[in-house]
């Protein structure tokens, strides 16, 4: 009886074995086969132990096995509940409950492993079986035992509970794979419990174990009934947005999902299906063909839908045509999305018309479409857009690109090509013929009424690029048309201006200059050249810096062809470090040979403040040459410190704190505020003589000249006038009270040396 007990324990921890074998080496790494592999092969050693503890005859060594067999107990329990939870998909349910058994379980397995010393759980004995051979086995259960099997028991009704939700909230179809573990675990627990109200020798429970592990291998990864297949193949097919029809070797319909009816005119009606496919097979299909698929229409629910249908046959292992398959797409949506999708891809949203990216597009076909049409790029341009925006709100401004995306379409017509580029920036590409500037004029005037507002007049500027070079990109088209735009921005009507040679000039001037900059400082190519400041009594010791450009090919480059470049696009900073480094340079050289008490006056561009920091750059140029920083002139304009009053009126403070000379420089040449005289502390008042020459007024500009230098005085100012170029101006700015002159009536700016040879420390006629 004990031999039969044994072997049948030992080839049920082989079976369990092999089944986590199986699991290892065949089956996915996932939850599911993780929680299967764990659960067989505690199941698997557990048993073992207890086979070991029975047989071996050491009395300690079988005690120490009898503790880890229910150690092995326990971890079984917890592969249980684990597996439990993965096979149910009720993960992570228990949360921190799993700590509470995981400390029980240590508890247990503490009290197990000193059970061989303190005989607190049980006692075993031994007897003399079959053939003389001596067991082990446990004789009584004492009073501690009862905590190892409230840990077994709290884990069983744990996996008990798990199951058992599963299997109630479960479809039929379902329940089976779930209450199959649940019925395996059943003879377990029940003959475990009887057996503790009986003395047995051997927990023959465990006889069961391989019940439990091969339930649970089998209905977790193995089972998939045949009846949960047909059911969810049927309800895929039932439900699937693709018509089917399934037809039998006898050409006869065994199937027709609901989208098929639908398509056929059926209503699930298998007669109407029957003629739908004897039309296919007499239209569509030839006796040679196992595949084919084509397009067609449809009117459903009044709408036309756009379909293909696929045929296919089907073939058995040993390739016998068991029949055939239609499988019908309606493809209708999908169409409409794309379309939606290609037009947001290449229509402006808020206006609907063509966007830059489609119009560069179409416009290039357009133009090589027609080689032998003339074509023009007609751009427009709100003025001020801004402040439409500001006046009218964000919905005004939309507004307003509507009606002008409106009269944009109307006046394109049919054969032209038109978009918005940017913001309020749009495009017509016209046949040259077709344009006409008094009927876009007219049409763009219609803007300001739209608005709805007397007093906010709407201006469009029109730029127009008549294309010569069809070869160029359409985007550098569109730029030449904006920039003769850029002509015209100061103009407040409606206005249209070309695109012309003179243009070009200047965009081809302003990138030479441009790709030729850094280069030129790196040769050294900007000079400086001195215009003389000559003092009330007709001596001179210092000037004014000017750049002049020793161009390699075009000789002396005056800088009214390249400061302006420079200032747009801000590499102005650049050559101002430039010059103001030569500068210091040339008075240490003067300093060194001897020569003092001279000073040169340096221009700050207005962009200098925004994009350097002005005083640590010239501060440290000054330390740099040692030289004195009063020998340093620093001119500044009015407008370059009334864009930002409270950072600047800062910055000339320290400064003239350093030590430098501070001169507002061209007053009167622009707008000007005796607020600005008000709140600089500077040095020198520098005024521009074109105050006169721009006024038929002369006497009056007089007497308003002769009161700004009586002011400069007042407030302790030295007053240079720049711009003289006449001896009768010169004597009238000596008597109204001007301290220095600097204009071609004395010299023209010339090169050092020059300044040098006649004019440093030399005296002038004034």
């Amino acid at each position: 009886m004990v031999w039969a007990f044994v072997t049948v324990l030992f080839l049920s921890a082989l079976l369990i074995f092999g089944c986590f074998c199986y699991t290892f080496k065949k089956t996915e790494n996932n939850e599911i086969s993780s929680a299967v592999k764990k659960l067989l092969l505690s199941g698997s050693v557990c048993i073992w132990l207890y086979v070991s503890a029975i047989f071996i005859e050491s009395d300690i060594i079988s005690a120490v096995l009898f503790g880890l067999y229910n150690i092995c107990d326990d971890a079984v329990v917890i592969c249980l509940i684990i597996f439990a939870e993965k096979f149910t998909g009720n993960n992570d349910r228990l949360k921190g409950g799993k700590k509470l058994i995981y400390i029980y379980a240590l508890a247990d397995s503490v009290f197990l492993l000193i059970n061989p010393f303190t005989k607190y759980m049980y006692t075993f004995k031994t007897f003399t079986g079959a053939f003389g051979k001596t067991f082990h086995y446990i004789s009584s259960f004492r009073l501690f035992y009862a905590f190892h099997l409230g840990f077994m028991y709290m884990g069983i009704v744990i996996v008990f509970g798990i199951l058992i939700k599963k299997i109630v909230s479960m479809p039929k179809i379902y329940k089976m794979k779930y209450a199959m573990v649940f019925i395996s675990l059943c003879p377990v627990v029940s003959i475990n419990a009887v057996l503790l109200n009986f003395e047995t020798k051997f927990d023959y429970s465990l006889l069961f174990y391989v019940i439990v592990a091969v339930a649970s291998f089998y209905f977790s990864l193995i089972y998939v009934p045949r009846g949960l297949m047909d059911r969810l193949l049927f309800f895929s097919v039932a439900n699937m947005r693709y018509g089917i029809i399934c037809i039998d070797v006898d050409g006869k319909c065994v199937h027709a999902n609901k989208t098929a009816g639908i398509y056929c005119d059926a209503e699930m009606n298998s007669e109407n299906v029957d003629i739908q496919v004897k039309r296919w097979f007499s239209e569509k299909i030839s006796e040679k063909s196992k595949d084919c698929s084509w397009e067609t229409q449809k009117r459903i629910d009044g709408k036309i839908r756009n379909c293909s249908i696929e045929y296919k046959q089907m073939f058995d292992n040993s390739f016998r045509y068991i029949g055939c398959f239609f499988l019908i797409n309606d493809h209708t949506d999908d169409d409409e999305k794309l379309e939606a999708e290609k037009y947001r891809a290449t229509h402006d949203t808020l206006t609907g018309i063509y966007n830059r990216e489609y119009f560069y597009e179409e416009t290039r076909k357009l133009i090589d479409k027609n080689p032998d049409t003339d074509y023009c790029i007609v751009c427009t341009d709100v003025k001020n857009f801004k402040m439409v925006n500001d006046i009218f709100g964000v919905s005004g401004g939309d507004n307003l690109l509507k009606v002008i995306a409106n009269i944009t379409a109307n006046l394109a017509g049919g054969k032209c090509v038109y978009g918005r580029l940017t913001s309020d920036r749009f495009a017509i590409c016209f046949p040259k013929e077709r344009f006409d500037e008094d009927t876009v004029l007219y049409e763009y005037s219609k803007v300001s009424r739209a608005m709805g507002n007397s007093f906010f007049k709407i201006y469009i500027h029109i730029g127009v690029y008549e294309i010569e070079q069809r070869d160029v990109s359409i985007s550098v088209m569109c730029d030449r048309a904006n920039l003769a735009i850029k002509t015209i921005k100061d103009s407040y009507q409606n206005t249209v201006a070309y695109y012309d040679e003179k243009l070009r000039s200047s965009v081809v001037q302003e990138q030479k200059v441009i790709g030729e900059f850094e280069n030129a400082m790196a040769m050294g190519q900007f000079l400086i050249y001195i215009q003389p400041q000559v003092n009330v009594d007709g001596s001179i010791n210092g000037g004014e810096a000017l750049v002049r450009w020793n161009h390699p090919q075009d000789g002396i480059v005056s800088p009214g062809r390249f400061i302006n470049i420079l200032e747009n696009t801000g590499l102005i900073s650049k050559l101002d470090a430039y010059m103001w480094e030569l500068s210091c340079s040339q008075l240490k050289k003067w300093n060194d040979s001897g020569i003092e008490n001279v000073y040169i006056s340096v221009n700050i561009s207005p962009k200098d403040f925004y994009l350097m920091d002005v005083y640590e750059v010239i501060t440290g140029l000054v330390k740099k040459y040692n030289i004195n920083p009063k020998s340093l002139h620093l001119e500044i304009t009015e407008t370059a410190v009334m864009s930002n009053p409270q950072q600047q009126l800062k910055l000339i403070k320290e400064l003239r704190q350093f030590g430098f000379i501070i001169e507002i420089d061209d007053f009167g040449s622009g707008y000007s505020s005796l607020n600005t005289l008000k709140d600089i502390t500077a040095d020198v008042l520098k005024i521009d003589m074109g105050f006169l020459r721009k006024t038929e007024n002369i006497e009056k500009s007089k007497i308003i000249l002769e009161m700004v230098v009586s002011l400069a005085k007042a407030l302790k100012m030295e007053v240079i006038t720049e711009g003289v170029e006449t001896k009768e101006q010169a004597v009238f700015l000596a008597q109204a009270g001007c301290d220095v002159f600097q204009g071609y009536h004395f010299s023209k700016p010339v090169s050092v040396s020059e300044f040098e040879e006649n004019y440093l420390f030399k005296y002038i006629t004034i």
